[in-house]
């Protein structure tokens, strides 16, 4: 019972730190593109790259707090379908565009970050 504690509290977390991103992002540049949102996406794929890097190249993590990480903390954290929700209320803004260019680089900076997560942590 106390794993699924552990998760929940995790993943509690991590939504209150994407909270925080996101309002953040909207007091910095505004509401006019989903900012908050893709750099949660990219820094919880650069985050949850490092963490898998580490367990597995220099300190391995016991399978519970790997996965209080991975699936609560940057579980919470990121925010998928918000990204698509955004991405297709852009299109449908009659800003194809922006919606094209939002779901391209979120996808080739979240690969990108995974990656430096990767290798940061190596």
């Amino acid at each position: 019972m106390s794993h699924w504690v552990v998760l929940a509290l995790a993943g509690a977390v991590g939504t209150l730190a994407r909270a925080g991103v996101t309002s953040l992002a909207v007091r910095v540049a505004g509401t006019t593109f989903p900012w908050g949102t893709l750099l949660v996406n990219v820094g919880g794929a650069l985050a949850f790259g490092a963490v898998v890097g580490v367990s597995r190249a220099r300190i391995p993590l016991p399978h519970s707090v790997e996965t209080a990480l991975l699936v609560g903390l940057l579980g919470g954290f990121t925010t998928f379908s918000s990204y698509a929700f955004q991405a297709l209320e852009l299109w449908q803004q009659g800003r194809p565009l922006a919606a094209t260019a939002y779901v391209v680089v979120s996808n080739a900076a979240a690969l990108a970050a995974v990656w430096a997560g990767l290798r940061l942590s190596r």
